[in-house]
C-alpha cells in the first residue's frame, strides 16, 4: 500500500503502517524519529512507539538547528514556532518566518 510502520528485533510491531514517511533514528536524536502522515503532516515518535510530538506540523527541523534542544516548526496556517525535545511549544507557533527569527533572537540572543 505504499505505507511504513516499524518492528523491533523480535518482529513485533512498534509503529503501524500508518505513515507516507519514516525517518531514520538519530537525525532528530538517538531516540525520536520523524513521522510523516498520508495528508502531509509531521510529527515525532521516540524508539517504543510512543507519540512525543503528534503530526500535526507541516514542517518541523532538526533540533540544533537555532539551539540545543530546540526545533522550529509549522503549522498548517503557515506559522511558526520553536518546540523542545519533550514536544512543548516554548515559542507558540504564531509568528511567520522573519517574526520568529527576531523572537528567538530576542529571547536567546541568537
Amino acid at each position: 500500500s505504499g505505507h511504513f510502520g516499524l518492528i523491533d528485533r523480535n518482529g513485533k510491531e512498534v509503529i503501524p503502517t500508518n505513515y507516507a514517511k519514516i525517518g531514520k533514528f538519530g537525525e532528530y536524536g538517538n531516540d525520536l524519529v520523524l513521522l510523516k502522515t498520508i495528508t502531509g503532516l509531521y510529527g515525532l515518535i521516540d524508539n517504543k512507539g510512543k507519540t512525543i510530538v503528534p503530526a500535526i506540523y507541516t514542517r518541523i527541523e532538526k533540533f540544533g538547528e537555532y539551539a540545543n534542544d530546540i526545533a522550529l516548526v509549522k503549522t498548517i496556517t503557515g506559522k511558526y514556532g520553536f518546540m523542545n525535545r519533550n514536544g512543548k511549544e516554548i515559542i507558540e507557533p504564531k509568528y511567520d518566518l522573519k517574526e520568529i527569527k527576531e523572537k528567538f533572537n530576542q529571547i536567546y540572543g541568537g
